[in-house]
C-alpha cells in the first residue's frame, strides 16, 4: 500500500470517530504534521524545477543576458527599427561608478557579498518584525540578486498563492544565478534592468533623463538620488517631489556613511548639498520604414513559434537582441516614400476643392456615425460608462490636439467631431516593389503617415477591378484563346448570371476589339466574353496558383475584378508574368542572428512551380506590355520617359473608390493602391477618380526616381524574352484594319513604330 493510501486511510478512519481518544488526536496531529511536510516538500521541489514557468533552468541560466531589443537591419545595413518596449540603454560592469554600486549596497543588500542570493538573516528579521511585530519600517528581505529576477521574469498571478509562489521562485531563480555569474556581472545585470520611473529604465537611462549626464559622470550625491528612488520611484522622483527625494537621498547617504563607504566630513557636505537636475526627454527609436517593420514583426511572430533558444524556451522579441537582416533597400524606400507623398499630397487637395461645401458622407450618413464609434475617444468614454449624451457633448467641445497635414503636424483646438471628419476625408495609399525572381521586397509603403494612420494598407483587402482581367485573359489564352482574336463590343444581357449585363466605364459600345486591344483598353463586354471561354473556374483556379490567397467568389463580376484583395497578394500574383510562368513568393527576412553572432534557421522558401504554360507566359508579357505602349496605361512609359521594356495594368473599382496600377520590367514588379479608408468616400467623376490618374503616377515618380540612380540600372535595363516564331506570328495582326476600335472612340496604338495620338483618355480605363 502506498504512502499517499495509508495517510487516506489513517484520516478516514480517524473522521468516522464521533469521539476522539488521547491516541486519536496524537495520530491526526502526527500523521496532520507529516502530511503538511510532504507537500511542502512536493510543493519546493515543483518550483525549483521550474513546475510555475518563472524559474529558469540551468541551461538557461548559462544563456542568461542583459535584455537588448532586437533590431531590423535594411539589406543596405541601415538600421530601420529596435524592438523595444522601454527606454534602456545597456552599460558594462566598468561604466557603472563605485560609489553608486556601494550605495546599492549599503541601501538594499548590505551582506551582498557573503550571501549566495538569499539571505537567511533578512529572512528572520522580516518574520520577526515585519510579520510578528507588524513593524512597516523593517524593510524587506529581498537581496538585490531577487530584485534583479523580479525585473526580469516578471511576476505571475497565482490567486492566493501568489506572494509565496512568486517569493518562492526568485529565491530559487537568485540562488542560481549567483552559483553562475560573480557579483559584478550580476550588479552589472541589475543596473541595466532595474526601472527608475517616468520611462526610464537602467541607470544609463535615469541618469540622462534625471541629471542630463551618462551614468560614468555621475557624482556621488546624484546617485545616491537615484538609488534612493529604488524604495519607490513615484515618491522619490526628483523631478516630482524634490523635497521627498532630498530627504531620501540624505538616508542613503547615511547609510553609505554607516558602512563606511564614505566619512563624516563628506556625509556633512554631501547633505547639504541643493537638489539640482537638469531634466532630458528621453526619446524612443522612432525608426524607419514602420509599416515594413511592424509587418516583419509580424511575420517574426510566426518564426518565434518554430524556432527556439538552445534552452529550449521562445526567443523573446523585445529581450534577446536578435539582429534581422531584410531585403528592403533603404535608398528605394525613400524613393517610395517620396512618391506617395508627392502623389497623395497633390490628389488630397484636388480631392477637397471638388467637395467644397460638401461633406463625402452626405448621401450615406452611416459612414460618419460608425467613425465617430470606432474612434478610440468614443471607446474610451462608453468603455468609462459615458451615457451616449455626455459623449455627444464630448464631442462637440473644442478641445487643444495635434493632427496630420500634408504641410506638416499642426496643432490645433477643434472639436473631436471635425476631428473624426478631418481624418475620414483623407485619401490613402499603399505602394511595394519586389523582385519578381527572388520574391525579395525592396520597398514597402502600407500608408501615408504611421503615427496618425495605423492599418497597413499593403495587406488590407480592397476591391481590385481591372487589375484582375489579367488573370482571365491569361486564363483565355490557356484554352487556345489568340491575341488577335476580334470580339464585338456590345452591350449584352447573360441570362445564365440573372441578367447581368455588364457595361463598359465609358458606357460606348459598338464595333469590335482584338484580344490584346481590349485588355490595352480595358473593355469590360470583351472580358466577360473570355471570361465564358475560359471558364469561371479555370480563372479561379489559375488565380489561386498564381498566388493569390483570399478565396474568390464564384460569381460572373469577378471577371471585372469584384473581389477584395490585398496590394500584397496582387504584386506576388503579378511575379508570375515577368517570371514567365513560374510562381514566386515575397520574401521580407534574409537572415537573423543571435546576439553571440550565430546565424539562426531563417523562412523556409516555398517551392516555385509553373502555373501556365511557356506560349501563355510569352503571350501575356507581350499583351501587358502593350498596355503600355499603346494603352490605358501609356501615361507610365510617356509621362515618366519609361522608355524600357516595362509592361502593367490600371484598375478602378465600382464607384472608382480604389485606384490600382500594378507595373513590371524583368526585375521589378511595383504595386500601388489609392482610396479612402471607407470606400464610401471617393471623387465625384471618373475624370478624377480612375487609376491611370490616382495610382499609376505614384509607379511612375517610384521608377523615374529608379532611372535616376545608376546603382539601380538592373531594375529598370533589363529586357523581356524575345518572344518564339509562334507568338510572335499570333501578332501579326498590328494592320490598320485591325486596330482595336469601337464605333465613337480609338486608342493609342502604335503602328510599326509611329504613335497615333487620337486619344480619348476619358473613355479609357
Amino acid at each position: 500500500m502506498s504512502y499517499f493510501n495509508l495517510l487516506k486511510n489513517k484520516f478516514t478512519s480517524l473522521l468516522n470517530f464521533k469521539k476522539y481518544t488521547k491516541k486519536d488526536i496524537r495520530n491526526l496531529f502526527k500523521y496532520s504534521v507529516l502530511g503538511g511536510f510532504v507537500f511542502t516538500i512536493i510543493f519546493f521541489l515543483a518550483i525549483y524545477f521550474g513546475f510555475f514557468g518563472r524559474v529558469p533552468t540551468y541551461k538557461e541560466i548559462k544563456l542568461f543576458r542583459n535584455m537588448e531589443a532586437s533590431e531590423v537591419y535594411s539589406a543596405d545595413n541601415v538600421l530601420l527599427f529596435r524592438f523595444d518596449k522601454e527606454n534602456r540603454v545597456n552599460i558594462p560592469y566598468d561604466s557603472i561608478p563605485k560609489h553608486i554600486v556601494q550605495a546599492l549596497i549599503a541601501t538594499e543588500d548590505e551582506r551582498f557579498y557573503e550571501h549566495n542570493g538569499v539571505d537567511i538573516k533578512s529572512l528572520f528579521r522580516v518574520l520577526v518584525k515585519t510579520i510578528i511585530l507588524q513593524d512597516k519600517s523593517a524593510g524587506g528581505g529581498s537581496t538585490i540578486t531577487q530584485q534583479l529576477v523580479k525585473n526580469y521574469f516578471p511576476r505571475k498571478n497565482y490567486w492566493f498563492l501568489s506572494t509565496p509562489i512568486n517569493k518562492l521562485e526568485e529565491m530559487v531563480a537568485a540562488y542560481k544565478l549567483e552559483q553562475h555569474f560573480s557579483k559584478e556581472q550580476l550588479i552589472e545585470f541589475y543596473f541595466n534592468t532595474v526601472p527608475f520611473g517616468d520611462s526610464a529604465f537602467g541607470l544609463e537611462s535615469a541618469s540622462q533623463r534625471f541629471f542630463s549626464t551618462s551614468a560614468s559622470k555621475l557624482s556621488i550625491e546624484q546617485g545616491a538620488v537615484l538609488i534612493g528612488m529604488l524604495k519607490a520611484s513615484y515618491t522619490y522622483n526628483p523631478l516630482k517631489n524634490a523635497e521627498k527625494s532630498r530627504s531620501r537621498r540624505n538616508v542613503v547617504l547615511l547609510l553609505m556613511k554607516e558602512h563606511h563607504f564614505i566619512t563624516q566630513n563628506q556625509l556633512d557636505s554631501l547633505s547639504n548639498i541643493p537638489l539640482i537636475t537638469k531634466k532630458k526627454q528621453l526619446s524612443r527609436h522612432i525608426g524607419k520604414a514602420r509599416y515594413f517593420t511592424e509587418y516583419v514583426r509580424m511575420e517574426m511572430k510566426e518564426w518565434l513559434k518554430s524556432n527556439f533558444k538552445p534552452s529550449g524556451k521562445e526567443y523573446d522579441l523585445y529581450k534577446d537582441g536578435l539582429k534581422i537582416y531584410t531585403t528592403l533597400n533603404y535608398e528605394m524606400q525613400q524613393y517610395a516614400e517620396k512618391a506617395v507623398a508627392k502623389r497623395l499630397k497633390h490628389l488630397q487637395r484636388e480631392f477637397e476643392y471638388q467637395w467644397r461645401g460638401e461633406e463625402p458622407w452626405d448621401d450615406v450618413p452611416i459612414v460618419l456615425e460608425n467613425a465617430i464609434k470606432n474612434s478610440r475617444r468614443y471607446k474610451l468614454m462608453k468603455e468609462a460608462g459615458a451615457s451616449e449624451s455626455k459623449i455627444r457633448d464630448a464631442f462637440n467641445k473644442a478641445v487643444p490636439m495635434k493632427i496630420f497635414s500634408w504641410e506638416g503636424e499642426k496643432n490645433v483646438t477643434i472639436t473631436p467631431l471635425d476631428s473624426v471628419k478631418h481624418y475620414l476625408k483623407h485619401l490613402h495609399a499603399s505602394f511595394i516593389a519586389m523582385e519578381p525572381k527572388t520574391g525579395h521586397i525592396k520597398a514597402y509603403v502600407g500608408g501615408i503617415d504611421e503615427r496618425y494612420f495605423h492599418y497597413d494598407h499593403v495587406t488590407t483587402k480592397r476591391q481590385v477591378g481591372s487589375t484582375f482581367k489579367p488573370f482571365v485573359f491569361a486564363a483565355a489564352i490557356e484554352k487556345g484563346v489568340m491575341p488577335c482574336d476580334m470580339y464585338s463590343n456590345e452591350l449584352k444581357k447573360y441570362p445564365q448570371y440573372e441578367d447581368w449585363e455588364p457595361k463598359n466605364s465609358d458606357m460606348i459600345y459598338g464595333g469590335e476589339f482584338s484580344v490584346w486591344g481590349a485588355l490595352a483598353a480595358s473593355v469590360n463586354t470583351v472580358t466577360v466574353q473570355l471570361m465564358e471561354k475560359a471558364g469561371l473556374d479555370n480563372i479561379i483556379r489559375l488565380a489561386y496558383s498564381m498566388g493569390i490567397e483570399t478565396e474568390l467568389p464564384k460569381v460572373a463580376s469577378l471577371s471585372l475584378g469584384t473581389a477584395e484583395l490585398s496590394l500584397l497578394e496582387m504584386a506576388r500574383a503579378y511575379s508570375v508574368f515577368p517570371n514567365y510562368g513560374i510562381s514566386s513568393q515575397e520574401v521580407s527576412v534574409l537572415k537573423i542572428v543571435d546576439r553571440e553572432g550565430n546565424a539562426l534557421n531563417t523562412f523556409p522558401v516555398k517551392v516555385k512551380k509553373e502555373v501556365y504554360s511557356a506560349k501563355t507566359a510569352e503571350v501575356m508579357v507581350e499583351m501587358l506590355r502593350k498596355v503600355v505602349n499603346n494603352g490605358i496605361a501609356a501615361p507610365f512609359r510617356y509621362d515618366f520617359q519609361l522608355f524600357y521594356d516595362l509592361g502593367g495594368k490600371t484598375g478602378t473599382s465600382q464607384n472608382h473608390a480604389d485606384g490600382w496600377f500594378l507595373g513590371f520590367s524583368s526585375n521589378l514588379v511595383t504595386a500601388a493602391w489609392v482610396g479612402a479608408e471607407n470606400p464610401s468616400i471617393h471623387f465625384k467623376n471618373m475624370q478624377y477618380g480612375q487609376a491611370s490618374y490616382t495610382t499609376l503616377p505614384i509607379n511612375g515618380e517610384f521608377m523615374r526616381s529608379i532611372k535616376s540612380n545608376p546603382s539601380f540600372k538592373y531594375y529598370l535595363e533589363g529586357t523581356f524574352r524575345t518572344p518564339s516564331k509562334e507568338v510572335q506570328a499570333m501578332f501579326q495582326c498590328l494592320s490598320r484594319k485591325n486596330v482595336p476600335r469601337r464605333a465613337k472612340d480609338t486608342i493609342s496604338v502604335v503602328v510599326k513604330d509611329t504613335l497615333i495620338t487620337d486619344i480619348k483618355k476619358d473613355s479609357l480605363q
